[in-house]
């Protein structure tokens, strides 16, 4: 079995949890990391990058090959690979007190491939993708915030995937 932190789309209730973790009741706790989010133009999924913010996420725990499925998923094809979309990093994870409560593998968007990190949109400054997600399709319903996803530079059409 792996645990690992996620963040954004494998998060309990989210398109790739219910396609990779949620038969396996994965989700072990809340939890947060230290970071920056952020919205990647052309995309609905986040990027986690280095920073001091606390990020909202959730603990799991899966099968060995899930986790490897996910990894393809995520565009991690091994550490320090130029062309992975994502790294993945063994990290501090914290309590919502600030303590340190373990140290998990974290996917972390490789912005040191130029292509990646041209893609960056703006930071969400809620530090938490579930809730900026919400927020967003709130504002676009009552029509004050038609064009917030195309200012993000989410295309909510195009074929969804990660974190």
């Amino acid at each position: 079995m792996k645990r690992m932190f996620v963040y954004g789309t494998l998060r309990v209730g989210m398109y790739n949890y219910e396609k990779y973790y949620g038969e396996h009741r994965s989700f072990r706790q809340n939890a947060y990391v230290k970071g920056l989010l952020y919205t990647i133009r052309g995309k609905v999924y986040p990027a986690l990058t280095e920073g001091e913010r606390m990020i909202l996420g959730e603990i799991h725990e899966v099968p060995d090959e899930v986790q490897e499925a996910v990894d393809l998923m995520e565009g991690f094809f091994g550490d320090g690979n130029m062309e992975n979309e994502y790294d993945k990093n063994i990290t501090k994870i914290y309590d919502a007190d600030g303590n340190v409560i373990d140290c998990l593998p974290v996917y972390f968007y490789n912005v040191r491939n130029p292509r990646n990190r041209e893609l960056l949109g703006e930071v969400i400054s809620c530090n938490d993708y579930v809730a900026y997600l919400r927020e967003e399709r709130r504002t676009t319903q009552e029509g004050s915030g038609a064009a917030s996803f195309k200012n993000s530079g989410i295309d909510m059409k195009r074929s969804i995937r990660h974190n």
